[in-house]
């Protein structure tokens, strides 16, 4: 008798568990879509529009514009154009398939490992800058702009400090003028330096 009330149990408790809705897991992803049809000053109406061009195309694919807004968490609206969204597997491989998307990737973090590069390539040992290292080779990076990664700081950071150079060399193409790419807020054009 236990025992069959033993099985019951078990088969009932299975039969529930079948029953549970099984979830796919969610990532974050980026579809890029190539460029805008308006121009590079974009009005509020041309913003909108493409906003919803990207809730469209995804709705196409979950199935309806109610999933398409709560799965989208951003649209890339004014400089490029597409949008991030919270997304299956599936719905990302078949949001690939369309002939308007121009690639789908995972959107990903990444940490920068420093912002004293001269330590971190190891060119100078003890504060002592080696005979044998890429500064001296490469007359201590003078008049060469090694690279640049947005990370979102801001003018008056002391990162972009230029106390001690000199002027801009007349063969570097730009920096003659400072400019803002963002229109979120004004802009101190006191703040402009050499490079920028």
């Amino acid at each position: 008798m236990f025992q069959l009330l033993l099985s019951c149990f078990l088969l009932g408790f299975s039969l529930i568990q079948l029953q549970q809705p099984a979830y796919a897991i969610k990532k974050s992803y980026v579809v890029y879509l190539g460029s805008h049809s308006h121009g590079p000053q974009p009005t509020s109406a041309d913003m909108d529009s493409a906003t919803n061009s990207h809730h469209n195309l995804l709705a196409s694919v979950l199935g309806s514009h109610e999933k398409a807004r709560e799965a989208m968490f951003y649209s890339y609206n004014k400089h490029i154009n597409g949008f991030a969204a919270l997304l299956e597997d599936e719905e990302a491989q078949e949001l690939k398939k369309n002939p308007k998307v121009v690639s789908v990737f995972l959107s990903q973090s990444h940490k920068l490992h420093t912002t004293r590069s001269w330590d971190f390539l190891g060119q100078e040992r003890n504060g002592r800058v080696r005979m044998d290292s890429a500064w001296v080779k490469g007359n201590f990076g003078q008049n060469v702009i090694i690279g640049s990664i947005d990370t979102g700081v801001w003018p008056e950071s002391r990162s972009f400090r230029d106390n001690g150079y000199g002027p801009i060399p007349k063969k570097w193409r730009g920096g003659s003028r400072c400019e803002l790419f963002s229109s979120s807020s004004p802009f101190n054009k006191t703040l402009c330096n050499r490079f920028v």
